[in-house]
């Protein structure tokens, strides 16, 4: 009975003890295994549940066993397997610590278990002026809906999270260039994030470390703030504010307590709202053949810079309007009657069609901060028929000697015709004439504008004022403008001869 007795006792104390310790729990209540160790052995630990384990470890660089995390840090590998042994595949571990000595990486303290059940993270010292010992846990579900807990602990030492060194690591907007204060917008900043990273002798970025932020002289900037502390990766980010003064500037940040600095790229400031004296307006052609035609078109372009000769930043807005005709916004490309800027400029596509008139105005319309800005242009839009001007009959009755005589010609509204408009003679019957100029060239003025032909007229070489009988020429001007609309107007050429 005494035998049976003892072994009775060791059985329950046994089960106590498994139940206690790192072995397996009940269902549905997580266990933590024990396992803290001490610095250098690379202790961990296991959890277990009746739907799965996770054995946790630490590892130094060389992927020894270890607990002493250095400025080189620890690599902590978390094994899930499920209640059969199995690997535990994809599923997600979260590791978290008891102490800001020490930062995770990624920061999130996720990871995702392999094809081995592996899931790992790193450990890397936090303040720089942080020691002691702290705790890593590690918990996922495995299956169901039961977590499993485990953890680990390590120890931090002073010596092993020296900064050495601060890195500038990167700028938004990536090419570093902000607006003058009040000329931010869409697509548009008047601040500048710079990132600096804090290393240690391996290049190891070092968390919670003081840094602080300096200009080398005295620019038209202010900084976000005079300091920070670097986040888990080591990396601390100052603002760049503009101010009303175009200028360039670098950041000094230098590790609070020490010599050990580093500047940044340079920051420019340039670019700032439009202004009215440095706003202008163009357009393509000087006229075009429209009256007559839909579909003809003319680009009309608006340039704006600021108060300091700095082009406008990108997606400043420029809106057109006419008083024919139609506006296609943004080249010709959009349904918008205005176009957005790009390196201080931008166009529309302007279209002829109903409405009409003979002088097409087109008005650009813009603003900064405290006014709206109007600029223009305009061109003529020519009819295609031609009026003449009378041109008097060419008499030889007593002389064969050439003449010269001018007349005028517009298109039907009184204004000048197309540009390049063709001046011909047809019809010439032995006579010679000759036309200048010999096409109608661009108009000169914004209103109605009559363009003067010069004929120089030679009879034929049977002409002779001693003869009786007279013989009339009939040659014939003719105007052809660009879209090939004609219009004709007869001469008369008298003299004697045969």
């Amino acid at each position: 009975m005494v035998k049976l007795f003892k072994a009775l006792t060791a059985s329950l104390l046994i089960a106590i003890l498994a139940a206690c310790g790192g072995g397996g729990g009940s269902a549905g209540t997580p266990v933590q295994g024990g396992g803290t160790g001490t610095g250098g052995t690379g202790t961990g630990g296991t959890g277990t549940t009746a739907n799965g384990q996770i054995v946790l470890s630490l590892s130094d660089s060389s992927g020894a066993a270890s607990n002493v995390l250095t400025a080189a840090g620890l690599t902590a590998k978390a094994t899930a397997t499920d209640s059969t042994g199995a690997p535990a595949k994809n599923i997600v571990v979260t590791f978290t610590l008891d102490s800001v000595i020490a930062v995770l990486s990624p920061i999130s303290g996720t990871a995702l278990t392999d094809a081995n059940g592996v899931a790992q993270i790193s450990l890397k010292p936090g303040a720089g002026a942080s020691t002691g010992a702290g705790t890593l846990t590690a918990s996922a579900t495995v299956t169901g809906t039961t977590a499993v807990t485990t953890t680990a602990t390590y120890t931090v030492t002073s010596a092993t999270i020296t900064p050495s060194a601060i890195n500038f690591t990167s700028a938004v907007p990536a090419d570093k260039s902000i607006v003058l204060k009040g000329s931010g917008g869409n697509g548009r900043t008047e601040a500048a994030l710079l990132t600096f990273t804090v290393v240690d002798s391996t290049n190891a970025g070092i968390a919670n470390v003081k840094v602080n932020f300096s200009l080398p002289t005295t620019n038209a900037v202010t900084l976000g703030a005079a300091s920070g502390i670097s986040d888990s990766t080591g990396k601390i980010t100052v603002t760049v504010n503009s101010g009303a003064t175009p200028t360039t500037v670098r950041v000094i940040a230098t590790i609070d307590g020490t010599a050990i600095s580093a500047l940044s790229d340079t920051v420019t400031v340039t670019t700032g709202q439009p202004t009215q004296t440095a706003m202008s307006v163009s357009r393509v052609k000087s006229d075009i053949e429209g009256i007559d035609f839909d579909g003809e078109t003319n680009s009309v372009t608006v340039s704006m810079a600021d108060q300091f000769g700095g082009v406008v930043a990108n997606g400043t807005q420029a809106v057109f309007t006419t008083n024919a005709g139609a506006i296609i916004g943004d080249a010709g490309t959009s349904d918008t009657s205005r176009c957005l800027t790009v390196n201080g400029t931008c166009s529309v596509t302007w279209r002829s069609q109903n409405p009409r008139a003979s002088v097409v105005t087109v008005l650009v319309t813009s603003a900064n901060a405290t006014q709206t800005l109007t600029s223009g242009t305009f061109f003529i839009n020519s009819g295609s028929h031609a009026q003449f001007s009378t041109i008097p009959v060419f008499d030889f009755s007593t002389s064969c000697a050439p003449q010269t005589i001018n007349f005028t010609v517009t298109d039907e509204n009184g204004y000048i015709l197309p540009t390049g408009s063709a001046v011909t003679i047809e019809n010439l019957t032995n006579s010679t004439v000759t036309a200048y100029p010999t096409s109608i060239p661009e108009p000169s003025t914004a209103g109605p504008e009559a363009t003067s032909v010069q004929l120089t007229v030679a009879p034929p070489g049977t002409c002779s004022p001693a003869a009786a009988t007279v013989v009339s020429v009939k040659p014939v001007v003719v105007i052809t403008t660009p879209k090939g609309t004609r219009s004709t107007k007869q001469l008369t050429l008298n003299y004697h001869g045969s």
